[in-house]
This record gives structure tokens, sequence and C-alpha cells, in this order.
């Protein structure tokens, strides 16, 4: 088969373009594929040449964020690789920080398709879910109906994936949808229990977000405050960047506790980088207000053996649940729960050891390359079904 791969992409930094580069490994090392040819958003359009593998696989910038003519531009470059199936890795606000640029990004995949080409489209989140104005959106009347008229497009795809199963249920119930496939996010780094280095602090707290206010990061700073009353010598790790959406909002912040003991503000980490910041923490939080979709920090931590605290929200339980991880619960925007749990696990190394095991044994049974199977699979029953076998 000839896949092509419309998905944001590294050096984006962000849990879809995480998932979707990973995904691309584990599809190519499948050896199912005579090429992969993975359509990124980026700043510079054009080929970049071969992705770092040993693969078919080759990656072009033709997209960029906020540009109006998206969808022309990815038609044209689908139409262009010739591929048996096209795979769309989306979440809403992919492809830019407008209504206008995302609602006609998200028309893609129907272009597509109707241009006879079998389509694909993995859904990492879907407006029903979670309310808009949490997330810092506008949520008036244009809103509500592009994003439902975008799902209902996105919807004409030959097959719907998304990871969470509640996901599932919603679009059948509110649209009738019949071939939404529920496959798990899973692992998309190989499991596996990271020793704590001896140079690192006993008790780090870690949290790695893409940062926007609902990822809760004041939240944890006031907890934070807290812990280091019961431990002197506990630290924090902020790695990552800052939300598109929500230009200098890390910079904001870091002034506003003005130079806080026990705060390590990484930025943006590489993939190496990531292991090493993993490794270092006892504790990884999660104190978002709201969620879109399936967290894939919830998953690494999970995959890297380290316990996990998190906002009681309900895609954060239903991912947690259907995947059979344990997590530790707090109520959203609480300091006060939040400092008391992260006290309760700093202090208790026999509960993050067994924690890391459950996790790390529920993870390794939800690896990329198990995922990467059902794709494959998915990806071939699309392209018999398009041509009639």
């Amino acid at each position: 088969m000839r896949l092509c791969v419309v998905s944001p992409f590294p050096p984006e930094i962000s849990g879809i373009g995480q998932y979707g580069w990973s995904m691309v490994q584990g599809l190519a090392r499948t050896n199912r594929f005579r090429a992969i040819t993975v359509l990124a958003g980026g700043r510079e359009q054009g080929s970049v040449g071969p992705l770092p593998l040993d693969s078919p696989a080759r990656r072009q910038r033709v997209w960029a964020r906020d540009d109006l003519q998206t969808a022309l531009r990815l038609v044209r470059a689908i139409r262009a690789e010739k591929p048996d199936v096209a795979w769309f890795n989306l979440g809403f606000t992919v492809f830019g920080d407008s209504r206008a640029a995302n609602f006609l990004g998200l028309m893609t995949p129907a272009l597509t398709r109707r241009a006879g080409i079998p389509v694909v489209v993995t859904l990492h989140e879907i407006f029903e879910a979670t309310s808009p104005q949490a997330l810092g959106v506008r949520n008036g009347w244009a809103t509500r109906w592009g994003a439902r008229t975008a799902t209902t497009l996105l919807l004409q795809a030959d097959a719907v994936c998304v990871t969470l199963r509640r996901y599932q249920d919603q679009l059948r119930a509110r649209y009738g949808a019949r071939h939404v496939l529920h496959i798990p996010h899973g692992a998309f780094v190989t499991p596996e229990f990271l020793p704590h280095p001896a140079s690192a602090p006993a008790r780090d707290i870690l949290i790695l977000a893409t940062f926007a206010p609902h990822k809760g990061l004041p939240v944890l700073l006031e907890a934070f405050d807290r812990v280091r009353r019961v431990y002197p010598d506990a630290s924090l790790t902020v790695a990552g960047s800052d939300h598109p959406r929500f230009p200098g909002y890390l910079a904001r912040l870091r002034a506003s506790v003005n130079g806080a003991p026990g705060i390590r503000w990484l930025g943006t980490q590489s993939e190496a980088q990531l292991r090493e910041v993993f490794a270092r923490a006892s504790v990884v939080a999660l104190p978002y207000t709201a969620t879109t979709g399936a967290s894939s920090v919830l998953h690494r931590a999970a995959a890297f053996g380290r316990p996990i605290v998190a906002s009681h929200l309900p895609d954060m339980e239903a991912a947690a649940h259907e995947e059979g991880l344990l997590v530790d619960y707090v109520p959203p925007a609480d300091p006060e729960a939040l400092a008391q749990t992260l006290i309760r696990l700093l202090g208790d190394p026999t509960r993050r050891a067994s924690v890391a095991v459950h996790n790390l044994v529920a993870m390794r049974a939800m690896s990329l390359d198990r995922t990467c199977a059902r794709y494959v699979s998915l990806f071939e029953q699309t392209v018999r079904a398009s041509r009639g076998q």
C-alpha cells in the first residue's frame, strides 16, 4: 500500500503531533507499505526529505496553521501522491487559532474522499465532550454550528477512529455514525521502568504540557508551595512550551512566582531529554481544569513507570478506566487536595512502586506495535471496500 498521512508533526510540540510521529515509525516497521508520505504542518513549505527511519517514509510540509488555503494545498498534494489510502490524525484546533482556518482545514478529509481516495480519520477530541469556554475558546452560535458541521463532514470518511470509547458512544448517539471505531491511545513509547538517577532530587514533581490556562499550572504552583512546607527538598519540574493560542503564558506565570525555590523551568524537550525528565520524576501531575481527549502525558507517564496525580475529569477517568491504569484523582482547581495527594505519594515509595508495576503491565498490553497492527488491518479493509472487493 501507499499511505498518505496528514498530521501535526515534530518539531511542532503537541500530543497529537507526537502520536503521529510515533505511529508513522511503527507503521513503517510493519513493512506493509511501499511508501508513506507525511503531509505535515509547518512555517516553511516544501519537502524536507526522508524521516530518520530505515523506512519508505518521507515528510513534506505543505500546510501551515491559520492558512485559509490549507484544504486546497492538502487535496492537491494528496492527489499528487496517488495513495491507496489517506490517514488524517486530527484534533479540532490543529489547523489554526481561528475558527475559519480550522473549519476549512477540517473539510479536507471529505474533499479527499470526494476526489476518490479512501480516507481514515483519527479524532483525538470531539466538540461535545468539553466546554469550549473551559479551553479558552469562543462559544457563540458560530462556534457551535461550525464544530457540528465539521464533525458531520469528518464523519463522511470511510472510517473514523477515536481513542476513547465514550467518544464512540457520543458520536453514535448524536450523529448516528456506525463506522466509528474505538482504538485506544495506548503506549507510543516502549513501556519500560526508567530508574531514578542517584543524582536526581528524591522528591520531584513533573508537569509536561503545551501550556494554556486549562492545563492547571497555577493550581500546581500553589499546591507545590504547600508541598514544600512538608518536604523542603521537594522540586517541581515544568517542561513544555506555550500553547499556540496563548503565547507568553509560561513567561507570565514564571514572573508571577518571582523565583520561588525548587522550580525548574525547562521549556521544550527532545525525546531523549524527555526520558531524562521522566526518570528524575517521582510523580507526574496532570492538574487540568479541562481536557481535550486522552492525554498523551498520562500514557507516557504510565509507560515509564511513574505514578500519576490527575484532576477527576470525564476524559481522564475514561482513559484510565478503559486502559486499566491506576491514577490518583483530585478535584479540579483544588490546590489543597492536590497538595495533600502529592504529599502522600511523595512520602510513600511502596505505593509509587506498586502503581508503576501495575501501569507498566497495562501499557505493555497496548504497545505501539499492537496499535499499528490494528491500523494496518483497518487501512487494508478500507482499500478493499473502496475497490468493491
